[in-house]
């Protein structure tokens, strides 16, 4: 009996030992479980979503779209006609097409994706409505985008002087694999 006893105490220091020194240790990376993170992203012709399915993939984080209240046809991002609703939006910066409501209360994350495709060599004006209606002030912020020709860079130049008061990360052009995704985030 007396040596059930010291082995049950044995076992329950040790374990106590155990959880003290794992809880001392943290998290360890940016995409840690405990991070909480949402992915919010724009998509037209669908190639986003699948960059922010993979980022979802990579990251355990939910992925919500946003919907402008007037959808995106064909026409309005034929980026070759000077009347088109893309063209229109990139030569006056102060459009702002409305958005559906987002459904998830974003003051619950720390860290937000957020993504979209390149439209005339930045984010298109639905991300700049995205923008003025939450308040992400004090969250990480990490853009990411899908194109065939442009590269992020320039996105990441027009969020920064647009929102200077927001802490951006370096963006990165998706599609990309899984370690590519890590690296980003861990940076």
């Amino acid at each position: 009996m007396k040596i059930r006893s010291i082995i049950k105490s044995v076992v329950a220091i040790a374990a106590l030992a155990l959880s003290l020194n794992l809880s001392a240790a943290g998290p360890t990376t940016k995409n840690d479980k405990n991070m909480k993170a949402i992915i919010v992203y724009f998509t037209h012709s669908g190639n986003t979503e699948l960059a922010a399915q993979k980022l979802a993939d990579v990251t355990g984080a939910p992925a919500v779209r946003l919907l402008p209240d007037r959808p995106y046809t064909a026409a309005d991002v034929d980026w070759v006609n000077e009347q088109s609703r893309c063209t229109q939006e990139h030569l006056n910066q102060s459009l702002r097409p409305a958005l559906k409501p987002l459904g998830v209360d974003l003051s619950q994350y720390d860290t937000v994706f957020i993504g979209f495709p390149i439209w005339w060599h930045e984010e298109p004006a639905v991300i700049r409505t995205f923008l003025d209606n939450y308040n992400l002030e004090g969250k990480e912020l990490y853009p990411f985008c899908t194109s065939y020709e442009s590269p992020m860079s320039e996105a990441d130049a027009t969020l920064q002087k647009g929102y200077p008061k927001l802490k951006w990360h370096t963006g990165l052009r998706l599609p990309a694999s899984a370690d590519t995704i890590k690296a980003w985030i861990e940076k």
